[in-house]
């Protein structure tokens, strides 16, 4: 195997097992479908089986590492970082950065990254600066310059290399077609990290709105800030030019931290009572997380009758409340007297039963779907699609079937055929 030839089927699935239908695989401990699947050179079901091995102590990690390092020496990214990612979690740190160092050397941003959160970690700030510096006109690399190094005696180093202070676009698309780069941000989060919290209060309030233009990310970055700080008054007086909900958010986590619940419940009730359905989101969170199930699912069903749009993310906070109050039978009715009344998605409803299912510790069974959740093995199949194939996959495994899922995978996404996507 070769870096291109992973990079070809980790897109394409040609001769792999999708991710999910591998992880129903392991889920319904179709193991040796897995084992015969990984010697093969399936990334997905190498890494499965490595992951289960890892959790059964020494002698599995070494079957794990067994499994996964003929990937890895490729120097393909998923399985250099996935291999990173274990030895450091197992701490052994100086195998990790002996195999992130030949990516990172050649420029790999996402290896130089990790490899720099490892050195961090024994301390060598010093290397962390030498590799990163350089390299800071990466906004990515930037960031982590300054997470991981600044306020450890190299702050000068690192203030001469770090980009000038400018706004980007506040349309994130635009920064494809775009020489601006945002670096307010990184700037107050260095100075934050310095100390200078002034300072920092002071920079992103002057880039909260530029030229008639608010930018979001700045009033977020601001409230938070203040939140960390304790500075509830500048939260109370937070400028009303666009920022309010992120300052009431940071409000209310500070007074929630200070044990001030009736309060916190008060701002944010206050603010979901004007329409704002990311307020009575995290009114209903709040709620929820201090035992007032029924009030939280109260301030969610008005919320989703009131938000207007796509309100799927309301529903699904509601049913996870339901099911932590013990109330799964309610979520289900919940979710199918909603979609009665508005419409929608078929497909999404059933996702949300399958979830309150899974969350609740019921089984979740394809074949007694009602017909309106779920396409016939038939649709699927004249579908012609990937999402279609690994659908129909999935449904075979949980019937118990997973050769037959393998098949039919293997006819459908293997070799010069022609699948839309």
């Amino acid at each position: 195997m070769d870096r291109s030839d992973l990079d070809h089927r980790h897109r394409t699935y040609d001769g792999w097992i999708p991710p999910t239908v591998a992880a129903l695989l392991h889920e319904y401990g179709h193991h040796d479908v897995l084992r015969q699947a990984a010697s093969h050179g399936d990334w997905f079901c190498a890494r499965w089986l490595a992951e289960a091995a890892a959790e059964s102590g020494p002698d599995g990690r070494t079957a794990a590492l067994v499994l996964l390092q003929p990937f890895a020496a490729t120097g393909w990214w998923p399985a250099v970082d996935t291999v990173a990612g274990l030895l450091a979690e197992w701490e052994r740190h100086d195998e990790a950065i002996m195999l992130l160092r030949p990516l990172a050397d050649t420029g790999h941003r996402y290896a130089l990254r990790d490899l720099a959160r490892l050195l961090a970690r024994q301390d060598h700030f010093d290397q962390v600066v030498a590799l990163l510096g350089p390299r800071a006109a990466d906004l990515l690399l930037a960031e982590e310059l300054v997470e991981l190094a600044a306020g450890h005696g190299r702050d000068a180093e690192i203030a001469a290399v770090l980009p000038d202070i400018g706004t980007g676009p506040t349309d994130p698309f635009e920064s494809w077609g775009s020489d601006a780069v945002d670096t307010v941000p990184l700037h107050a989060r260095f100075l934050e990290l310095q100390g200078r919290i002034d300072e920092a209060i002071h920079l992103l309030g002057r880039h909260v709105c530029v030229d008639g233009v608010v930018y979001a990310d700045h009033a977020e970055q601001l409230a938070r800030l203040l939140g960390r700080h304790g500075r509830e008054a500048e939260l109370r007086a937070f400028p009303a030019d666009g920022g309010e909900e992120y300052a009431v958010a940071a409000l209310a986590q500070l007074l929630e931290e200070q044990d001030r619940i009736s309060e916190a419940v008060a701002l944010l009730s206050q603010s979901a009572g004007t329409g704002n359905p990311r307020a009575a989101f995290g009114l209903a969170e709040l709620l929820a997380r201090h035992g007032h199930h029924d009030e939280a699912v109260d301030v969610l069903r008005t919320a989703a009758e009131t938000a207007g749009g796509d309100c799927d993310w309301i529903i699904h906070l509601l049913c996870r409340i339901l099911v932590d109050a013990g109330r799964a039978d309610d979520a289900l009715t919940h979710i199918g007297d909603y979609f009665t009344r508005h419409g929608g998605n078929h497909q999404e409803q059933a996702l949300m039963r399958a979830e309150v299912m899974k969350l609740s510790g019921r089984a979740v069974d394809a074949e007694a779907e009602p017909a309106e959740f779920a396409s016939s093995d038939e649709e699927l199949l004249r579908s012609g699609t990937v999402d279609g194939a690994i659908a129909l996959a999935e449904r075979l495994v949980r019937r118990g079937q997973p050769h037959r899922a393998v098949v039919h995978l293997r006819d459908r996404l293997d070799g010069p055929k022609v699948v839309r996507g």
